[in-house]
């Protein structure tokens, strides 16, 4: 094997460990602006308490949870403070005698409590405080809005997956001056990768190998989406 053809081989090499690097970091680089971009503070859908609100309000008040209802209307507001007040007073009528002697009218305030609540602690990014509250609005919940509350935790449970996720891939980044990657590379060294490996298969009379044809779809796809 001539030196030209070793030299040859070398430039080839480190190209392509450059282009490869510089591609991995464009992934995370791109990866870091989809968190960065994301809302966290969307809120959580509750449409079954949408509707079933005034009704369940009236219910409540006619029952004597006159406190409740006042209080609820700050909560839906997004007062946390509140949101647990009511949360604190469906939970003493709950426990304000025997389980089978609690009206259901209360389950249900105590699962709309806890919605409001949730919708706080989610809006704020604390999203293990929205699932515990979710969690116990279905354990001692009524049935009425029992759908809200299973909805909410799929939603809550894979926006704080997700958050997790993204937080460890990039939180050793953060605070740095450095530029996380250098998505800059010469296109022209591309392009003569490219060339490089159709003229070889030109020259070659025999089928190229597995690593000939697999460095060739790299750099054809590469060329292809960049260049």
């Amino acid at each position: 094997m001539s030196f030209k053809y070793l030299r040859t081989l070398h430039f080839l090499a480190h190209t392509l460990t450059s282009l490869f690097n510089s591609l991995a970091g464009a992934s995370r680089a791109v990866a870091k602006m989809s968190i960065t971009t994301s809302p966290i503070s969307d809120s959580l859908e509750t449409p079954t308490l949408d509707a079933e609100s005034p009704t369940l309000l009236h219910s409540i008040s006619s029952h004597g949870g006159y406190a409740y209802v006042r209080m609820s209307s700050l909560a839906a507001a997004g007062d946390i403070r509140a949101a647990e007040a009511v949360r604190e007073m469906a939970w003493e009528q709950l426990h304000s005698g025997p389980w089978h002697s609690v009206l259901p009218v209360w389950r249900d305030a105590y699962s709309m409590a806890c919605l409001q609540v949730a919708k706080c602690c989610y809006e704020n990014g604390e999203f293990k405080e929205a699932l515990r509250a979710l969690d116990m609005g279905i354990i001692m919940g009524g049935s009425l809005l029992r759908k809200d509350l299973d909805s909410a935790v799929v939603k809550v449970s894979e926006k704080a997956r997700l958050v997790k996720v993204d937080y460890g891939r990039c939180k050793d980044f953060e605070g740095s001056e450095h530029q996380l990657v250098d998505l800059e590379f010469d296109v022209s060294k591309v392009r003569f990768l490219r060339f490089f490996f159709e003229f070889n298969n030109v020259l070659s009379r025999n089928r190229p190998n597995r690593k000939t044809q697999l460095l060739y779809s790299l750099v054809d796809m590469t060329t292809y989406d960049y260049v």
